[in-house]
């Protein structure tokens, strides 16, 4: 059974070279020398808002890995958001929401052409009946949302510029 095991571990890694499949951090094919960091270093402006703040945050605690020797990279994001509110009750008062987000990144590398691409994500949450508590889910949707967002955004950049190379 073992020995089975082992034959189809084999046919699958050859099935996957042999389809194109490389990982995002692997040198390029024929190529010994060390993988790249899939981004590299990145500087982030300001971005406005709370959900901005949080989003930059994020941001660079995700690509502080990526960072490499040279001069960084400029990352521009705006960000849009609107809430929806679903659930109306008899009184017509909602009793949840969708907040979204949506964050348009411009990458302008030092050398090459420019990287652009648009996220969105949605962030549920109940809305209570106390004024404050309505307040902190909102927050606490939009700091979740801007988390994901920031995850969505790294893992773009990276497939673009795998692409590239």
């Amino acid at each position: 059974m073992r020995g089975i095991v082992i034959a189809f571990a084999a046919l699958a890694a050859g099935m996957l070279s042999a389809c194109g499949f490389q990982p995002l951090y692997a040198p390029p094919p024929g190529n010994g020398a060390p993988a790249d960091a899939a981004i590299g270093a990145v500087e982030i402006p300001m971005i406005e808002g709370k959900a901005g703040h949080v989003l930059r945050t994020e941001l660079d605690r995700l690509l502080a890995v990526e960072g490499g020797a040279g001069t960084p990279q400029r990352l521009e994001i705006a960000l849009w958001e609107r809430v929806d509110r679903l659930g109306i009750r008899v009184d017509e008062s909602a009793t949840r929401a969708d907040l979204h987000l949506t964050a348009r990144y411009t990458l302008t590398p030092n050398s090459g052409p420019t990287v652009r691409g648009t996220v969105r994500t949605v962030a549920t949450y109940q809305i209570p009946t106390a004024a404050f508590a309505e307040i902190a889910a909102q927050d606490d949707a939009r700091e979740r949302a801007a988390e994901t967002l920031a995850r969505m955004i790294r893992a773009d950049l990276a497939l673009r510029l795998a692409r590239r190379r």
